[in-house]
């Protein structure tokens, strides 16, 4: 258990590694040191400039609708006010008292709103739930079902009172599944700008005081300092990085994203590194009309039969409006890749990231995704085939074995190595709030997400969030068909041909992770 004497050290510059410790401070904490192998006090983050971590990334989806899983919807929205909060700070600081990457006219939080679109006729389970349990919480008025009449009056007054191009943003799928598809928008919910967020909540601690280590040599985790051997005398008393340099800690918390199992071997029984799959389309400049249809203004972020189906031709698709560059971002999570090596120090095969900037690099995307891409942005916005894709990515969580994070002491270790990670794709809209329950983890004192996010195992034989499936289960980079530049455009009229290999794919969507 740490007090606010404890040397505590963080692995990891990302969404949980920052709310850590930006909340650290907050509670009077003074000797804070976050490492990364990023500069990020030169690339802000940008993931154009060699950053390759889920949190640095353009966008990500705020919502707090989340099913029965109200303990998410109240982090949610505990976080909201702070981020319209922040938002504000930023506009009122000077432009040369900012980090790079951010100025005083950009926005962190945009509430562009949230609309998310059925596979079927009718809104699935999971959808119905989550508007029963708004209602619980006093929410139900920002959520408008289409097909509903009193909602949508409500919503045509919302308007007249308060413009905001909701009628086009309602519209914004109506060619999804042929027409006619249920849905509802969240006039509450809307986008986080994630690399600028990441940079501005890095400022936060660097004001407050935190230290950080940054570098592809000083700040990069080279291994863990362990005293004992096996059994209760183990403990970690610090950590050395790739230049040689020992940094002593009371305690080390590793915070490294999609690298967490890597680093804590013990955390690959609980979670899995996954990917999910993101193209991005950029409008030519001389197109003024598709600017002005896809701006936040005017389009919402969106979601497209990510719960409540079966097929993996329509499964787990979700959007943004266009950045301030003219880059529309969408997204495929019906089927999450993996990229199973073995690990030099312990021998064990377990998924690690492959990205652009690694040394086994990924320049594209699995084929099957890419086609599931364009078979839907053709059905869903035609006028965007003639562009063509001009970017992907595949974006690299760590899913835990029930969706939920894990943020607790590693067992064996006498309370001096802890783990914040297992984001599944749902973590960063928390980033004002989730290192206030950080620092409740790692003070040992109760609150409601202390027997959510505890460490805990898997049952053998049960459903595990895919984790059951291991190496061979079909969607290991390995063993797939990876796209070429030229699959990005489109054919015959904007038709995707559907191949035998597509077919053959299974889904496993959920939910919950959709924000990437």
């Amino acid at each position: 258990m740490t007090t606010t004497e404890s040397k505590i050290a963080i692995v990891g510059a990302g969404v949980f590694g920052l709310s850590t410790a930006l909340h650290l401070n907050k509670q009077g904490y003074k000797d804070v040191t976050v490492f990364d192998y990023q500069p990020y006090d030169q690339n802000a983050y940008n993931p154009s400039e060699g950053c390759d971590s889920a949190s640095a990334d353009v966008n990500k989806i705020y919502r707090c609708s989340y099913g029965d899983e109200i303990e998410y919807q109240d982090l949610a929205l505990s976080g909201r006010p702070i981020w319209l909060e922040w938002n504000e700070l930023l506009r009122s600081t000077p432009a040369d008292q900012l980090p790079k990457g951010l100025t005083p006219e950009d926005d962190l939080f945009v509430p562009c709103g949230f609309l998310r679109i059925s596979s079927g006729g009718d809104l699935s389970d999971y959808d119905k739930e989550c508007l029963v349990q708004l209602e619980k919480a006093g929410l139900r008025k920002y959520q408008h079902v289409l097909s509903n009449e009193n909602d949508m009056d409500r919503l045509w007054d919302l308007e007249r009172r308060l413009p905001a191009h909701w009628e086009e943003k309602v519209y914004a799928l109506k060619q999804a599944g042929g027409g006619g598809l249920d849905g509802f928008i969240d006039t509450s919910a809307g986008l986080t700008y994630a690399d600028k967020s990441c940079a501005w909540a890095r400022h936060l601690c660097e004001k407050a005081g935190v230290k950080f280590v940054l570098g592809p040599e000083s700040g990069k985790l080279d291994d863990l300092l362990i005293d004992g051997k096996e059994g209760n005398d183990r403990k970690v008393v610090g950590l050395r990085t790739v230049d040689g340099k020992e940094y002593r800690a009371d305690v080390v918390v590793v915070a490294c994203g999609g690298w967490t199992p890597s680093v804590v071997s013990e955390a690959s029984e609980l979670l899995e590194t996954t990917a999910g799959s993101v193209c991005t389309i950029t409008l030519p400049e001389d197109r003024p009309d598709l600017w002005d249809k896809f701006s936040p203004e005017r389009f919402p972020v969106w979601s497209y039969g990510l719960t409540g189906h079966n097929s993996p031709e329509y499964g787990g698709f979700y959007g943004f409006p266009r950045t301030r560059e003219g880059k529309i971002k969408i997204g495929y999570r019906g089927r999450k890749w993996t990229n199973y090596q073995t690990q030099p120090k312990t021998g064990k095969r377990i998924s690690t990231p492959k990205t652009k900037y690694t040394a086994d690099r990924a320049v594209n995307l699995p084929k099957k995704a890419i086609t599931y891409l364009k078979q839907v942005i053709g059905e869903i916005f035609p006028e965007l085939t003639g562009i063509g894709i001009t970017d992907t990515r595949m974006c690299w969580y760590t899913d835990s074995i029930d969706n939920s994070f894990v943020i607790d002491y590693v067992p064996g270790y006498s309370d001096s190595l802890f783990v914040a990670s297992g984001g599944s794709g749902h973590g960063f809209k928390f980033l004002p709030v989730l290192g206030k329950h950080v620092v409740n983890a790692l003070e040992k004192k109760q609150d409601q997400f202390t027997p959510l996010w505890h460490w805990r195992s898997r049952v053998p034989g049960h459903h595990a969030n895919g984790l059951e499936e291991g190496e061979m289960s079909g969607r290991n980079l390995a063993t797939l068909e990876m796209a070429e530049e030229k699959d990005w455009k489109w054919i015959d009229k904007g038709e995707v041909k559907v191949g035998k290999d597509v077919e053959d794919i299974t889904t496993g969507v959920n939910g919950v992770a959709i924000e990437a």
